[in-house]
């Protein structure tokens, strides 16, 4: 019978597991403690020896390879099955972002499992078939799927806060280099993306966001301002990416970026709930606005009721004095 837990990690960083991949090796390692069970960690992708260390080093018990510079969903996919094939897990954990999308459920049916995405945990239930919680309705709700397939539970995760367990230096773990065989590619590159060269949103450790509050289109500087002096990046609600003062690639929200940074700061934001599911999960949410029934503050760490034309640059003027620059 199938046991164990197994996270797959693609593409990662050279330094290491990278931020959704820690989230993901995290969320495992609790879920592996929790059942009772051994924790493998697939790496798929070139250069992944700084990750399969980390992963050793923070407690995998075993660690399977597949270093290829082929990355597509057809790569990741076959990649996937050899070392599913290899653990034989009762769950895979598949980490959230661009991939997770496609990966999950392929993954679920070349396996013969059942996939669910957008999970915020898993347990076993009480007759010991695995369930999963996933957030619905925009993340207003959360609903419970039981695994009934013969193979394993493929999850796909929503935004998670999981501390990960801290490295033991020089711990190893048992290695797979798994030999996957050439995919023919069902979908032809007609002509590669171009790389913006702008950090992504999901990836910041600040996030400060603006909306209707603003007024209007020329205010959003002061978000940008106050992003970079914090060394984070800006955000948008989409009431005012809908009317062009800030880019689509830069709202937060259902329809936007899933953010998870320390620290959200939204300023002129009523708090939605489109907007809030793609926020909730920040570690401290800071609101500014000046109505104090603003649904916002029911979710924030930390309100000040204020206009936010007059509170951001003050923000702005005391972190410039803070750094030495006034």
């Amino acid at each position: 019978m199938a046991e164990g837990v197994l996270v797959i990690i693609v593409r990662p960083p050279d330094s290491g597991l990278g931020k959704t991949g820690e989230e993901a090796f995290a969320f495992a390692h609790a879920l592996a403690g929790d059942l009772g069970c051994a924790l493998g960690t697939a790496i798929i992708g070139a250069g992944a020896e700084a990750a399969a260390v980390e992963a050793a080093e923070r407690g995998a018990t075993a660690v399977f390879l597949a270093q290829s510079d082929r990355s597509d969903g057809d790569d990741l996919v076959a990649a996937s099955v050899e070392a599913a094939r290899a653990a034989d897990p009762a769950v895979i954990i598949v980490p959230r972002g661009p991939d997770m999308l496609e990966l999950a459920p392929r993954l679920a049916v070349r396996l013969g499992g059942g996939s669910v995405t957008s999970v915020t945990a898993v347990r076993r239930g009480e007759d010991g078939a695995i369930e999963a919680v996933a957030a619905v309705f925009g993340g207003a709700a959360r609903a419970v799927y039981r695994f009934a397939a013969a193979g394993p539970a493929v999850v796909g995760l929503a935004p998670a806060l999981v501390e990960a367990p801290a490295r033991e230096a020089g711990r190893t773990a048992e290695r797979t280099e798994l030999e996957v065989a050439d995919t023919s590619p069902l979908v032809r590159v007609v002509e590669a993306a171009v790389d913006s060269g702008v950090d992504r949103l999901e990836d910041a450790r600040v996030v400060v966001s603006g909306g209707r509050g603003l007024q209007s289109g020329e205010h959003f500087g002061l978000i940008r301002e106050l992003a970079t002096a914090l060394g984070g990046l800006p955000g948008a609600s989409r009431a005012i990416v809908d009317d062009g003062w800030a880019p689509p690639e830069e709202q937060v929200g259902l329809t936007g970026a899933i953010v998870t940074p320390d620290v959200y700061i939204a300023a002129g934001i009523s708090g939605a709930s489109q907007h809030m599911a793609g926020c909730s999960n920040a570690r401290i949410i800071v609101a500014i606005n000046s109505d104090p029934n603003a649904p916002i503050f029911r979710y924030a760490h930390y309100g000040i009721v204020d206009d936010c034309l007059e509170v951001l640059p003050a923000l702005i003027e005391a972190r410039s004095a803070r750094s030495g620059d006034a």
